[in-house]
C-alpha cells in the first residue's frame, strides 16, 4: 500500500505519546481501583494528516469504575461525543452505564447516543460506572487540533443548558440518493444506529454510525466528492485483536486507486477528492463504521446530480 498515492491518509493507530506522558498514565493506572479494560484504537488531526479535523476512538471492553476521568472543561469549537453499544439484538442499548456531566449537570447514560457539545458548553467529568459489553467511545470535532480550557465544577454548574443528547436514529437531511445496484453476492447484515446533522441538533455537524455485522455488500454511495474533508472509520469489535478484520476485508476507491483495508482504520478524504465505491468483502467480525465531516448538512457531487 506504500506505493499508493493516498496511503498516508489511512490511519490505524493513535498518535504517539511521549515517554513522560506514558509513564504518567501507567502510574495513574497502577493506583486506580478501576477495572475498565480498553484499547485506544486510533486518532487523527491535522498534525497526522494535513488539513484533517480531530477524531479519536476508544474501545471500552468491560469492567467498572467509580472514579471520575477528565475535568470540567470547555472548547472554542463544537464537539460530538459518541457512546455506541455493541448488542446486535438491541443496538440502542449501551450495554452498561456511564455518567457524564453536561452543562454542569449529572446525566446517566444507558443507551447508545451522540452528545452534541457546542463551543463554550461545559462538559465532563465522566465515570464509566459499568461496561458489560463493548462500547465505542468516540470524540469528533471540526477543529484541526484538540485544545481545551479547564474550568471549576462551580463555574460549570452555572452554565446555560447547551448540550444535546441524541438517542434516536434519524434520517439524512433531504433524504438519501439512489444507491448503486446491490452486488449479486450481497448478504450483508448490519444496523444503522446513530446520525447527526444540523436539522437534528441546531449548529451541529455531520456524523453517522452503522454496524456491519457480517457478510458481503457495499455502502449506498456511488463515486462522488465533497467540498469538505471527510473521515470514514472502521473499528473492529474484537477485544483479543481489535486491529484485525480476520478473513474479511473492506475496500474503498480514492481517486483512481483501490485500497484494501484489513484492519481498523480511519480513512481521511481531502475535500474535492473523488471516492467510493466502499465495499465490504465477506466481513466476519462485527465492525462499527462511522463517517463525519465539518459540515452542518451532508452534501456531495452525487447529491447535485440527483437533485
Amino acid at each position: 500500500m506504500s506505493a499508493l498515492k493516498y496511503a498516508d491518509y489511512i490511519i490505524s493507530r493513535p498518535k504517539p505519546v511521549s515517554p513522560e506522558k506514558q509513564a504518567e498514565f501507567e502510574a495513574r493506572k497502577k493506583s486506580s481501583s478501576s477495572t475498565i479494560e480498553s484499547t485506544h484504537l486510533m486518532q487523527v488531526d491535522s498534525e497526522v494528516v494535513k488539513d484533517m479535523f480531530y477524531a479519536d476512538a476508544v474501545w471500552l471492553w468491560k469492567g467498572a469504575s467509580s472514579e471520575k476521568i477528565e475535568e470540567p472543561h470547555v472548547h472554542d469549537f463544537d464537539e460530538v461525543i459518541a457512546f455506541i453499544g455493541s448488542d446486535q439484538a438491541n443496538p440502542k442499548s449501551l450495554g452498561g452505564e456511564i455518567t457524564i456531566w453536561l452543562d454542569g449537570k449529572k446525566q446517566v447514560i444507558d443507551q447508545t447516543c451522540l452528545i452534541y457539545v457546542p463551543a463554550g458548553a461545559a462538559h465532563c467529568p465522566v465515570i464509566f460506572n459499568r461496561i458489560d459489553t463493548p462500547v465505542m467511545f468516540t470524540t469528533i470535532s471540526p477543529s484541526k487540533t484538540y485544545t481545551r480550557t479547564v474550568i471549576s465544577e462551580e463555574k460549570a454548574g452555572t452554565c446555560e443548558p447547551k448540550c444535546t443528547v441524541v438517542t434516536e436514529v434519524a434520517e439524512f437531511q433531504g433524504g438519501t440518493t439512489p444507491p448503486p445496484p446491490r452486488p449479486p453476492d450481497s448478504d450483508l447484515q448490519g444496523a444503522r444506529v446513530m446520525h447527526l446533522e444540523d436539522h437534528i441538533a441546531k449548529g451541529s455537524f455531520y456524523v453517522d454510525f452503522v454496524w456491519i455485522y457480517k457478510g458481503t455488500g457495499q455502502a449506498p454511495a456511488v463515486e462522488h466528492n465533497h467540498e469538505w474533508e471527510e473521515m470514514i472509520a472502521m473499528a473492529v469489535c474484537d477485544e483479543e485483536n481489535p486491529y484485525d478484520m480476520g478473513s474479511g476485508k473492506m475496500s474503498i476507491v480514492l481517486g483512481d486507486e483501490t485500497y484494501d483495508i484489513h484492519s481498523s482504520a480511519m480513512v481521511c478524504i481531502p475535500k474535492n477528492l473523488n471516492h467510493c465505491p466502499w465495499k465490504f468483502h465477506a466481513v466476519s467480525k462485527p465492525t462499527l463504521v462511522f463517517t463525519a465531516g465539518p459540515t452542518g448538512n451532508y452534501t456531495g457531487s452525487h447529491r447535485k446530480e440527483n437533485a
